[in-house]
């Protein structure tokens, strides 16, 4: 058992640096030593406002690290390896669960539909800390010479790469829809750009957002604080509307918005966590029905039966996709009782933060 300083929450709003201790692996569980963990919005949320789990609890789910030791030499990986941590553990005994399932790329088993997941940095201690334990099989390895400050975007790159696969899994199509233009949003934006889709629209409130999309390769804007998006669409797309809508909100009235604005049976993708109970009004609903609109949730990313992670390194380390930039601030794991407070109540200007030991 080894000892890892950590940022840790022990109730809502309750944050300290202190020491954990990294249980002893087994056989199938690596240690791996934590260069940085990206912060994401929900883990501001969750500890400042809705709550975790269990606690205390290690947030941090986008992790970047080096094996510090295996339960047992396997091939392709070795100790001292830099990888990135998928941190959703997928407990299925059998295929009862989640094996028989039209997914993403065809019928077949869909780990991260599991049920009865376990997940790191929220329901187990994950990536704001000195040290994570994980399952080897969550491990992908990070190729050489690829920047930490790329490698970081893994996991947000991959949840953004898994919702464009499922807007893809039926048709092709020319038109999107981004509603809120957070990390995963400027994701989604930065694969569509890599897919040669030419007529993407982002809809936020913040100015920086705005200059974020913008440096993906993408103009066409709405700020939700001076227009109305329903009027705005047409400027954009053609009369009928667009043919996918990202939902990355969170809110009822862009959920709305994003629906009415969908060509005959488009598609909206979900991806956001709601936070209360949220209503679709009539028109929408009435949309839906007579114009067979598709709704489709986007639930975390996939290692099988499709390696999205593979694919995401891959693609950043060509360069093909431009969101480094999204970095704005980079503090330390003991910084998170002041840190977490701050971002809660919007003191910063931030888009994707870092913590590092």
């Amino acid at each position: 058992m080894i000892r890892s300083r950590a940022a840790i929450l022990k109730s809502i709003g309750d944050w300290h640096y202190d020491e954990i201790s990294i249980p002893n692996l087994n056989s199938e569980e690596a240690i791996i030593k934590i260069i940085s963990s990206g912060i994401c919005s929900t883990d501001i949320v969750r500890s400042m406002e809705t709550g975790f789990y269990s606690y205390p609890i290690v947030p941090g789910h986008e992790m970047l690290g080096y094996i510090y030791k295996l339960g047992k030499k396997i091939p392709n990986l070795k100790e001292g390896d830099k990888v990135c941590v998928y941190p959703l553990i997928n407990k299925c005994e059998d295929d009862q669960c989640c094996g028989h399932v039209h997914g993403s790329h065809g019928f077949g088993k869909y780990p991260n539909l599991c049920s009865t997941y376990d997940f790191l940095g929220s329901r187990s201690n994950g990536g704001y800390s000195e040290y994570v334990l994980s399952p080897i099989k969550n491990l992908v390895r990070v190729p050489t010479n690829l920047d930490d400050d790329l490698s970081i975007f893994t996991e947000p790159a991959s949840v953004a790469l898994h919702a464009l696969n499922i807007a893809k899994q039926d048709r092709t199509f020319d038109s999107v829809l981004i509603l809120g233009l957070g990390p995963i949003g400027i994701s989604i934006a930065a694969w569509c750009k890599f897919n040669k889709i030419e007529n993407v629209i982002g809809v936020d409130r913040n100015l920086h957002r705005f200059d974020n999309f913008k440096k993906i390769g993408y103009s066409n804007i709405i700020d939700t604080n001076k227009k109305n998006i329903s009027e705005n669409i047409t400027k954009y797309a053609d009369k009928n509307g667009v043919e996918i809508v990202f939902e990355c909100s969170g809110s009822e009235e862009l959920l709305n918005n994003g629906i009415q604005n969908l060509k005959k049976s488009g598609k909206i993708i979900i991806l956001s966590n709601q936070l209360k109970n949220v209503q679709l009004n009539t028109k929408s609903m009435n949309k839906i029905l007579r114009e067979e609109i598709v709704i489709k949730g986007s639930w975390s990313s996939i290692l099988e039966p499709f390696n999205e992670w593979e694919l995401t390194l891959e693609t950043l380390k060509k360069g093909q996709l431009n969101i480094k930039h999204l970095i704005s601030h980079k503090f330390k794991f003991s910084d998170a009782p002041k840190l977490f407070k701050s971002l809660h109540k919007k003191e910063l200007k931030y888009s994707k933060v870092l913590l590092t030991l």
